[in-house]
């Protein structure tokens, strides 16, 4: 993705989200995927510096959080990005995180008041699992049909204005959106997008 075309997409998703919650926050989150970005440290060496993008760090093998965290932390601070580990507080505060993403496993864990946390949300049952891990922000997927996951049915744009005037967080979106759509989360009440295929 060229600056240009990266700063055409965030005055976009600027234009979508609800602007009270993020005046200092990202509001496009790069979630990193092995399976789809092949070198992912190039990937982001590529990105241009901005502060309205936020990445995620992921990886299929636990034993290496730490170690990719790591490699991932140097280069978004050089880019002013902000990161968010995947379900380890522990890594977080080691490396100086924005915060933590749980995925849907994590139901109950230690929490410190120095981290933003999130989480996923895939289903109306997810509602309690916000409250208990006191989260600030969640990632409400999929709203759109999804290659990376073709079983998983989309939530809908129904669902998605019925959840964000229901939860008492900030809203994101995660989950097949892309170019094409994206317009279509307009006045949905969101504070934040979240993806791959933006980039592709």
């Amino acid at each position: 993705m060229t600056k240009l075309s990266l700063f055409y997409t965030i005055m976009k998703i600027n234009s979508i989200c609800i602007k009270k919650y993020h005046l200092n926050n990202p509001i496009l989150w790069i979630f990193l995927d092995e399976n789809r970005i092949m070198d992912e440290l190039s990937f982001l060496r590529e990105l241009p510096f901005s502060r309205f993008i936020g990445v995620v760090v992921r990886t299929k093998n636990k034993k290496n959080l730490y170690k990719k965290t790591k490699l991932v932390s140097k280069i978004c601070k050089t880019k002013g990005f902000k990161i968010i580990v995947s379900s380890n507080p522990q890594i977080a505060m080691a490396v100086g995180a924005y915060g933590v993403h749980f995925s849907r496993e994590i139901k109950n864990t230690r929490i410190y008041n120095k981290l933003s946390y999130s989480c996923s949300f895939h289903s109306f049952s997810d509602i309690r699992r916000t409250i208990n891990l006191k989260v600030n922000k969640v990632f409400i997927s999929p709203i759109f049909k999804t290659t990376s996951s073709n079983k998983k049915k989309p939530l809908g744009l129904t669902r998605l204005l019925f959840l964000s005037r229901s939860l008492k967080c900030e809203i994101g979106v995660l989950g097949g959106v892309n170019k094409k759509n994206i317009s279509k989360l307009r006045n949905k009440r969101i504070t934040h997008i979240a993806g791959v295929s933006l980039f592709f």
